[in-house]
This record gives structure tokens, sequence and C-alpha cells, in this order.
């Protein structure tokens, strides 16, 4: 996978965890939605699987979430995997 696409997808991970709403991270989440969609096909069932946690996590803690420092740290480690596995394909 293209390392730009890699830093595309976390800089719109990083934008809708730190939307200041949930209104505010609506577009952003549909467009990372579709643009993780369009990875995942090119992905193996264990790493698409990791990059649906990013997504959904990311999700929860858009706004003015509760436990927000708990989404973004299941975040963080679903990226990890995901990100890690990318690159060693």
């Amino acid at each position: 996978m293209e390392e730009q696409k890699i830093r595309e997808l976390r800089e719109l991970v990083d934008n809708v965890l730190y939307s200041p709403t949930k209104k505010d991270a609506q577009p952003l989440l549909r467009r990372l939605e579709f643009m993780a969609s369009d990875i995942r096909g090119d992905v193996d069932g264990y790493l698409s699987g990791k990059l649906r946690e990013v997504v959904n996590y990311a999700k929860e803690a858009a706004g003015q979430s509760r436990n927000k420092d708990h989404w973004i740290s299941q975040v963080e480690k679903c990226w990890h995997v995901f990100e890690n596995g990318v690159k060693g394909t």
C-alpha cells in the first residue's frame, strides 16, 4: 500500500478523533468510512478487521465523548497493528 494513502487515512482518523462535535465529525467520518472500505479490499481479513475497529473507535471518540481517552487508546492500538501489517506486506 502506498505510504501517501496510509498518511491520508491516518490524517482522517486524527481529524475525526479531535473533531469538536460529532456533527463536525460526520463529513470526515463518511470520507474515512469510504476510504477504509476501499482499502479493506486490498488487505487480508485480519488487517481489514483492525481497520474496521479503527474506524469504529474513532467514531466513538469523535466530539465530546465519554471515555474519550479510552477510545483514542483503542484507536492507537488497532492502528499500530494495521499500519505495521500493511507496511510488512
